[in-house]
Order: C-alpha cells, then sequence, then structure tokens
C-alpha cells in the first residue's frame, strides 16, 4: 500500500519540479532575449539618421521592446521566493549595456569635445613626462591624466582616444562592485538592494561618466562610502524614555546627533579585525591621496558625505576626515596654485548666490527648439520622480540608522559653495544618485526578507483598522457589525490576492518607465556631441597641415578636437557657450581674430539649431561668408568642410 503510494506520488512531485525548473529560466530566458534584440539594434541603427531628439531617434522598436523584456525579467528574479544572485547581477550588467553601451555600439567615435581634449593632456604628458603648466585649470589636478598615461603607454596604443569609445560602459560596470556593497550594508532590505542599484542605472541621465577625471573620481567616491558602510555598524541607541516615534524620542535622538561621543566616532563600532580595518584605513587614504590630485570637486564632496557618515553612527574614524581635508587643501594651496592665483573670485566668488547657481544650473539650459526643451524638461521630471520616490521610501522604510538619507541631502553643500560651471546641480544629483536609488527601492520594497512584499500591505492593515467599529478602534470593546466584518474579510482577501501581483506590475512600471525616459534624456544631446568619421577626418587634415603658432577656428565648442599639439596650436571658439552669439557676430569673430583655418561641421550645425535656435541652413551662411572674406575651402568630406585663409 505503501509502495503504491509512492508510485502516484511520484508524477505529481515531478510535474512540480518541473514548474520550478520552468519558473526558474523565465528570467534568464527573458534577458537573453533582450539582449539578442538589443544586438539586433545596434547592428541596423544609422547615427547618421539621428534628429534633434538624439540617440533615441535611430533606435527601432527592438531596443524598446527588448529593454522592456530585460526589465520583465529583471522583475521576475526580484520576486521570486529565493533571490538567485548570479541570476540579478548578470540582469544589472545588460541593463547597464542598453543604457551606458547603446551610443557607443551605434556612433561610430568617442563623445563629447572634452573627451577629445583629455586624450590631448595625457597625449602631451606621454610625450613631455609632465603637464603644461598654466594651460588649462584640469592640467592643475593631472592625477588621473599621469595614471592614463602611464596605461597609453602599457598597453601600446597610439592614444588615449583609443579608451575613450566604450569608456562609458566601462567605467558604469566598474560603479558596480562598490555599488553591491553600499547596497549590502546600507541597512535596506536585499530586494531593496537589488531594487536600488537597477534604479541607479536606469535614472542616471547625468553625462559624467565620458572619458575624464570626475568619471574615475566617482568610483573613488563609492569606494570610500562602500569601504565606511562594511567597516562599521550604528551602535544602537539606548531608551530615550519616551513613546516610541514621538515628536520627543525624534528630537532626542536628533540631540545625540551633535555630542561629543558621535561626532568622535564612538557611536560607531567595527565589524572587523584591527588587521582588516587598518588595512582598508590606509587603503581609504590613499584613495584620498589620489582623488586630491586629480579632479577639483570629489574631494569636497566626500568631505562633507564623511560627516553624514559619523553623525549617523556608520564611521568610526572621524580623524580620516582632517587627513583628506589637509590633502584637498594641501593640494589646491601648493599643487594648484597655478589654477587659483588670480582666480579666486571663480572659486568663491559664488558662495551664497543661490538665485545665480539656480538660474545657471536650471533656468538657462531650459533654452532652444522643442526637441531640445523636450529633452532637458524630461530631465528635470525625471529626477523630480526620483527624489519624491525616493521621500516616501525614507517615510516608508524603518532604518535604525538614516545614513542613507544624510548622504543625500550632503551634496547639497557643494552647492551653496559652487555652481561648478553651471554644473554643480547635476554634480550634487550624481553624488547622492546611488542613495536616491535605494530610497525610491525601499518606497517599493521596503521588506527585508521573502518575496516582494505588497505595496497593498499597508492599505490591508488601514482597511481593517477602519473595518472596526469606532469603539473599538479606541480600545473600549463593542460589538461588531457583521456586515461590516464580511466587507472588511472580502476587501482582504481581494488584496491578499491582488497584491503581490500589483506590488510586480508597479516595480516593472517604474523600472520600465524611468529606463525609457534615460534612454531619450541620456542620448538627448548627441546629435551634437557625437561626432562623425568625416569631423574625426577634417580636424586630422588640420593638425597634419597647421605649423606652430598658427590658430584653428571652430563656430562653436562641439569638434573632437584638442586630441593633439596641446600648448603648439591654439584654437578660438566664435560662439558663446552662455548664450546664443548672433550668426553675424560668427562669422565676423571668425574673419577678424588672426585665424589661419576654420573647421565647420554638423555638429556644430546642429547645436546651433537644436540650443541657439538658428535656422536649418546657418552653417551654409557663415561658410559662404568666410569663402567670400578671404578664406578657400581646402578639404570636404560629407559632414564636414576645412577652410584656410587666403
Amino acid at each position: 500500500m505503501a509502495l503504491a503510494t509512492t508510485f502516484s506520488a511520484a508524477p505529481a512531485a515531478l510535474a512540480t519540479r518541473r514548474r520550478i525548473a520552468t519558473r526558474s529560466a523565465v528570467g534568464p530566458a527573458l534577458g537573453l532575449l533582450g539582449l539578442a534584440l538589443w544586438l539586433i539594434t545596434v547592428t541596423r541603427a544609422d547615427s547618421n539618421a539621428m534628429n534633434g531628439y538624439g540617440l533615441i531617434s535611430v533606435l527601432g522598436w527592438t531596443y524598446f521592446v527588448g529593454l522592456l523584456l530585460v526589465v520583465a525579467a529583471f522583475t521576475v528574479e526580484l520576486s521570486a521566493r529565493r533571490l538567485r544572485a548570479w541570476a540579478l547581477l548578470g540582469l544589472l550588467v545588460v541593463l547597464a549595456i542598453y543604457i551606458y553601451g547603446t551610443a557607443s555600439a551605434v556612433e561610430p567615435t568617442a563623445v563629447l569635445t572634452d573627451s577629445w581634449i583629455h586624450a590631448g593632456f595625457i597625449q602631451y604628458i606621454l610625450a613631455h613626462g609632465q603637464p603644461l603648466e598654466g594651460y588649462d585649470a584640469r592640467f592643475s589636478w593631472p592625477g588621473g591624466f599621469s595614471m592614463t598615461a602611464a596605461l597609453v603607454s602599457f598597453a601600446g596604443v597610439h592614444s588615449a582616444i583609443a579608451f575613450a569609445h566604450w569608456f562609458p560602459l566601462a567605467i558604469e560596470l566598474a560603479y558596480l562592485a562598490p555599488l553591491l556593497v553600499i547596497a549590502r550594508y546600507s541597512g535596506v532590505g536585499e530586494r531593496a538592494g537589488w531594487l536600488g542599484i537597477a534604479l541607479y542605472y536606469c535614472t542616471n541621465w547625468i553625462l559624467q561618466d565620458y572619458f575624464s577625471p570626475q568619471a574615475l573620481n566617482y568610483l573613488l567616491f563609492l569606494v570610500v562610502v562602500a569601504l565606511a558602510l562594511y567597516l562599521w555598524r550604528p551602535v544602537p541607541l539606548g531608551p530615550s524614555g519616551f513613546v516610541e516615534g514621538s515628536w520627543r524620542q525624534r528630537l532626542t535622538r536628533t540631540r545625540r546627533a551633535l555630542t561629543g561621543d558621535r561626532l568622535l566616532g564612538r557611536d560607531a563600532t567595527p565589524t572587523q579585525g584591527p588587521l582588516v580595518t587598518t588595512t582598508l584605513l590606509v587603503l581609504m587614504g590613499l584613495i584620498f591621496l589620489a582623488s586630491s590630485m586629480s579632479h577639483q570637486l570629489t574631494p569636497y564632496a566626500l568631505a562633507v558625505a564623511l560627516p553624514a557618515l559619523v553623525v549617523t553612527r556608520r564611521f568610526g574614524r572621524p580623524e580620516m576626515w582632517v587627513l583628506l581635508v589637509a590633502l584637498a587643501i594641501g593640494w589646491l594651496s601648493l599643487g594648484a596654485s597655478n589654477y587659483w592665483v588670480g582666480h579666486l573670485g571663480a572659486i568663491f566668488g559664488s558662495v551664497g548666490q543661490f538665485g545665480s547657481k539656480l538660474s545657471s544650473n536650471v533656468t538657462s539650459r531650459v533654452t532652444g527648439r522643442a526637441t531640445h526643451l523636450a529633452v532637458v524638461e524630461s530631465r528635470i521630471g525625471l529626477t523630480a520622480v526620483v527624489y519624491l520616490l525616493a521621500a516616501v521610501g525614507a517615510v516608508r522604510r524603518r532604518a535604525d540608522s538614516r545614513t542613507i538619507e544624510a548622504l543625500v541631502v550632503a551634496p547639497f553643500a557643494l552647492l551653496a559653495a559652487q555652481a561648478y560651471g553651471g554644473e554643480g546641480l547635476m554634480r550634487v544629483v550624481l553624488f547622492g544618485l546611488p542613495f536616491v536609488g535605494l530610497l525610491a527601492a525601499s518606497a517599493l520594497v521596503p521588506g527585508r526578507a521573502g518575496e516582494i512584499p505588497s505595496v497593498a500591505d499597508s492599505l490591508r492593515a488601514t482597511v481593517g483598522s477602519l473595518a472596526r467599529p469606532l469603539p473599538g478602534r479606541l480600545g473600549l470593546g463593542g460589538a461588531r457589525d457583521p456586515r461590516e466584518a464580511r466587507t472588511a474579510r472580502a476587501v482582504r482577501e481581494a488584496l491578499a490576492r491582488w497584491g503581490p501581483t500589483s506590488s510586480r506590475v508597479a516595480v516593472a512600471v517604474v523600472v520600465g518607465a524611468v529606463a525609457m525616459v534615460t534612454t531619450l534624456v541620456r542620448g538627448g544631446n548627441d546629435a551634437y556631441e557625437s561626432f562623425t568619421p568625416g569631423e574625426v577626418a577634417a580636424v586630422n587634415y588640420v593638425y597634419d597641415h597647421v605649423q606652430p603658432g598658427q590658430r584653428i577656428g571652430l563656430a562653436n565648442y562641439f569638434m573632437p578636437i584638442g586630441q593633439r599639439a596641446v600648448g603648439t596650436i591654439n584654437e578660438y571658439v566664435a560662439g558663446s557657450a552662455t548664450s546664443p552669439t548672433p550668426v553675424s557676430r560668427i562669422v565676423k569673430n571668425l574673419e577678424h581674430n588672426n585665424l589661419t583655418w576654420v573647421i565647420l561641421g554638423r555638429s556644430q550645425s546642429n547645436y546651433g539649431v537644436e540650443v541657439d535656435s538658428y535656422p536649418r541652413d546657418w552653417m551654409s551662411h557663415v561658410r559662404a561668408a568666410l569663402l567670400a572674406h578671404g578664406f578657400r575651402l581646402v578639404a570636404e568630406w560629407s559632414t564636414a568642410s576645412v577652410l584656410e585663409k587666403s
């Protein structure tokens, strides 16, 4: 009888195992299908067909379907009863490829003029063994350039521009390791941690991961925060004497944040032994030194992040902050003296001028044609939405320490001191974005274990409470109406049935929506920030023929120039970077500034059309005017032309 029961149960067990195996394969299968659609997309995309909406205008339906499949796969894995780290990690990599690798795969060259200029700085160091003093403020922080020069020499490549094309994807994947550590030790649940990283990747529209020192220093910033969260945990707070959650208790705990013990790091306890702690502190000190020598802003971002970690009981060695400040100010005072001598107004002149900073960081950027306005306004909207979701997460989550919230707020101190050339607010958002992502995830997934908690959990509890008669809600007893009880039971059953599904749908909708918007706004400027082979050939033609002392003229900033002849050949930009310059003034500037060469390209033309609202044929008028006033056409490609003074 028992044997017969065993044989009859075997098919049922086998069917159950098959169902589990099928469900386990859904996530990886969807992810692989999404990756295949990405490959089809980038193979078919034609960057020459790009319009004012930038990269998104040349991506077909395969891109969006594939991206949604990857988001669905991530949601499936995140909602599984047992999380599989390898599957979630693989899907995060595929998400990063979609957001950060598509432009590199579709566009033929490295984006942004600054990437090419940085390659020129590195080439100068390779040729001369030292930076060029007094040439550019960025040369006053040469650490990253010097390190890359050593890498170029070791790799045996012709120029650092060989690294620039795929650099955004490579550096964003490098961020993944410290982001995983931050998510694990930040105090959020495991599922919220994975979702927070996905939200970081799907909302980072701030194009600061191009070939640049700030991209490398952002990695150093994340590593320092990850080390701090890994090495210390908060000492449990003692009883306050007031009701849990009351305003008196909150006020008491807030006052404790300013006590001597807290500021000396005694409210944080180490998680590792003395040897490991000391070794990682030495590593942290070396990072401080490297960052102080290689970027103007990141050391000060760390200088406001470390006190936030101290007051929230996640950093036990406040003397490391003193070391950081000493290194940052020491390098600014001595190593970067060529920059600040005569430029103190640029460093300190905007302290407290919040109106001008708001104008330079936000208002002045909302200009141009409808396509450009749509991109800029979408960036503002996306940032507002993710911060609003983070605010919900901050209220909804229960935490022993509010470290994440402090790390979101701390970077705003940088904006109070410096506008950073109109990019200060973007840098503030970037430094806080990993922690904003974790808070936003906590709004959707506040639990610490098990399946994705239902967003309807709180609603269910509220319905249950409201369904009780008033005397019962007040703890006074009293009979319950049977009809109310049946209604409440029906509502709870409906929420129990549909709650988990609605939570999964909410996660998928939020991640998918922000990923779509980020695709638009991140590549929205690529019509003029990416360059064609013809434009690169035009610049190289001039470099091959220009003589020392001659000057190269550009209608505006957007050309792949600066990678050669640093310090020998000077470039002149006729158009203003802060406000539209009349086309007639651009022509006069190019005619009357002792220029031997003028390079005109499609990217310059697109910038004038999209941002400065010039007519679409404005570049033709510039070219015709120059040819009529002493210049001659010496070389031409479909997207660029070179003029030489006769």
